[in-house]
């Protein structure tokens, strides 16, 4: 008789990988977790501590607010020392004739040192330390980073942070290697309205979604934070306080035009903003600050949805 093709055929037994297979995998992920990015120096102790700089290229520190990696430290010199790239993964210290000068480990750096993971710098009050990371431990400093410096609802700095560099960038304005510091508070009009309407789900929307305009808007001309519910500032270092008014109308013309839509429900917030610059309204960063927020203050009396000096 022919054979009954119609019946399943018997197969083999269903196999996993082998053994050396799954070895092979586990090893090429473990050697993927140990590559070496590129080094690090981590702040451990001192003012900045948290603060961490990635070595890409040759590093100067010191409390000059050009400087690669500016600390606010006011026991290190304004140029204090440099991290230098050698090529093929050597890096060197170099003091760079700094008043206190430089420790590395337990000795004092003359001229220069070779970095090692795990060396120890201690200049003034602040330690640093020169880090080597595998890519496992990167993404959790990054995350770390990310936690101690960013507004999770807005993915702006945290005002902490901001009003670190605001500081730094006002020091640079007093010693003269910055011209001019603007700042710009902005308070957003009609959330209490949207709380009140559509719940507080939607106002804090709206407000994150505003803080990631502010953000784009600003980009790289200078910082950004959001502080109370729904306040915001932006540092614009080397903007007059006329370029900064053309800055603010922009951010609040961008805030004013995002559409904030969400589960079929779109509100229309506004957005009130004052400008002060230093020199001329402040001498310092906190003055610089209250006196923007005055401004801000001012263009809500003026009816809202504005910007004012």
């Amino acid at each position: 008789m022919p054979a009954d093709d119609s019946k399943p055929k018997r197969m083999g037994p269903i196999r996993t990988a082998p053994l050396e297979d799954s070895e092979a995998l586990r090893a090429a992920l473990q050697r993927e977790l140990q590559k070496v990015t590129a080094p690090s120096l981590l702040v451990i102790a001192g003012p900045d501590v948290g603060l961490r700089a990635r070595l890409d290229r040759t590093l100067e520190i010191g409390r000059d607010p050009t400087s690669s990696f500016a600390l606010r430290d006011e026991s290190i010199s304004w140029q204090h020392l440099r991290v230098e790239d050698r090529g093929s993964g050597e890096w060197a210290l170099v003091d760079l004739g700094s008043t206190n000068g430089t420790i590395l480990n337990t000795e004092k750096c003359i001229g220069e040192s070779r970095l090692s993971p795990g060396d120890r710098i201690l200049i003034g009050k602040t330690v640093l330390e020169f880090q080597l990371a595998d890519s496992l431990r990167e993404g959790f400093n990054a995350e770390v980073q990310r936690l101690l410096n960013v507004d999770e609802l807005s993915g702006l700095w945290v005002k902490r942070r901001f009003d670190a560099q605001l500081e730094t960038a006002a020091s640079a304005v007093r010693a003269g290697s910055l011209a001019v510091l603007s700042v710009v508070v902005m308070d957003m009009d009609g959330v209490k309205g949207i709380n009140d309407t559509h719940g507080h789900h939607m106002g804090a929307f709206a407000i994150g979604e505003a803080g990631h305009v502010i953000g784009r808007i600003v980009g790289e001309r200078g910082f950004s934070t959001r502080f109370g519910g729904d306040e915001f500032a932006s540092a614009l270092p080397g903007f007059t306080k006329e370029q900064a008014v053309v800055v603010a109308e922009e951010v609040r013309k961008a805030v004013v035009e995002h559409v904030y839509e969400k589960g079929a429900i779109r509100v229309h917030p506004g957005l009130s903003a004052g400008v002060a610059t230093l020199p001329g309204d402040a001498v310092d960063a906190e003055g610089l600050f209250r006196e923007a927020d005055q401004a801000m203050y001012r263009a809500k009396r003026a009816g809202k949805n504005r910007v004012a000096t």
